[in-house]
Order: structure tokens, then sequence, then C-alpha cells
């Protein structure tokens, strides 16, 4: 019977982490994507927040979209030990992505390039909220 538990527990386990890789993932592809069709389209993809103009790359965009899914996944994992914690860590998760939408408001940029920032935040909020929640759920 112990085998059994270790056993479930540990496809538990690897369903979730193989879960959070996929969304960070789909996340980033997203993020990608949206980034490569806008500069196709021939959006400026920079920024002026005040301190001269600062080009939006699609290495930053990259590292970006992987370094809030890992932090998103960091903070779950440390909120999935509390009952309610896949509920905190998802109104956390929105309040975030609500304010993420303050710089690009703020900025000086064009409507594209707006446009273009807006709906990669809301690429990657929309690939790793749910799957995030779903896979604490499966644990």
């Amino acid at each position: 019977m112990d085998t059994t538990t270790r056993t479930t527990s540990t496809v538990v386990g690897n369903s979730k982490i193989r879960t959070r890789v996929i969304a960070i993932g789909i996340a980033l592809v997203a993020a990608a994507l949206i980034w490569i069709v806008a500069t196709a389209a021939g959006a400026p993809m920079e920024v002026d927040q005040g301190q001269g103009v600062m080009p939006v790359g699609l290495v930053p965009v990259v590292v970006a979209t992987v370094l809030a899914g890992l932090l998103g996944w960091g903070l779950l994992a440390l909120l999935e030990r509390s009952a309610r914690g896949a509920t905190i860590w998802t109104v956390i998760a929105g309040v975030v992505t609500a304010l993420s939408f303050l710089p690009v408001l703020t900025s000086e940029a064009t409507t594209g390039t707006r446009l273009a920032l807006a709906a990669m935040h809301l690429a990657v909020a929309v690939a790793l909220i749910p799957l995030f929640r779903r896979s604490s759920r499966a644990a």
C-alpha cells in the first residue's frame, strides 16, 4: 500500500509540473507570436517611460514571460500549503495582471505598440492563471 501511495503521489506531482511547464510554454509562444505579428505589422516596439526610448525586443519579452511564470509558480507552491491557497493565488494573479497594464497605459508609445503590449500581458495571464489553478486542484 505504501508503494501505491508513493506512485500515485509521484504521478500527481509529475502531472502538476508538466501542466505548469506547458502553461509557461503556451504563454511564451503566445507572447512571442504577438510580438512577431506586431513587429511585422509595423508597430514600433519601443516605449518611453520618461527616461528615454526603450526598445521592447523579443528577448526581453521571452525573459519577462518566463520570469512571470516562474514567480507565479513559486508563489502558488507556497500558497498551496494552505486550504485556500489556490483561491488566494488566483486573486493575487488577477491583481498582478491588472497592475501590469499600468505601464502600458502610462508609457509613451504608439497605439499599435500599446495594443500589442496589452495583448501580450493578457495572453500570458490567460495561459498561466487557469492552467496553474487547474494544476493546483489536481494535487
